[in-house]
């Protein structure tokens, strides 16, 4: 059975804008774009991750690291931009990694 990845992307735009409501509401926004682009930016990565994960060639701890290379403090621009304190980008990329892993994880069949 294929992954459906457009379906476990919109559920990660989904967990991640409700975090972003609930945790850094002004920024809400900000937040939209940096998680997005780096889903973008490695869509192509993602894709590939999550069908070694299904096939057994990787496990959770090797796929959540590739994930939070991805997804890093680094990478959260538009949050930089407005301001917000590092802990607090630090504490919001841990949450998206584990949306993404567990939806990953729920994608798989």
């Amino acid at each position: 059975m294929a992954i459906n990845f457009d379906s476990f992307l919109k559920t990660v735009e989904d967990q991640t804008k409700a975090l972003a409501q609930q945790q850094f509401k002004q920024y809400t926004q900000q937040v939209l774009a940096d998680i997005n682009g780096s889903m973008q930016d490695g869509r192509d990565d993602f894709e590939r991750w999550m069908g070694e994960l299904a096939r057994g060639e990787i496990n959770k701890e090797d796929f959540e690291s590739l994930v939070r290379g991805e997804i890093s403090l680094e990478k959260m621009e538009a949050l930089k931009q407005a301001g917000l304190a590092e802990v607090r980008i630090q504490s919001l990329v841990n949450g998206v990694v584990d949306i993404v892993v567990n939806a990953a994880l729920a994608a798989i069949p």
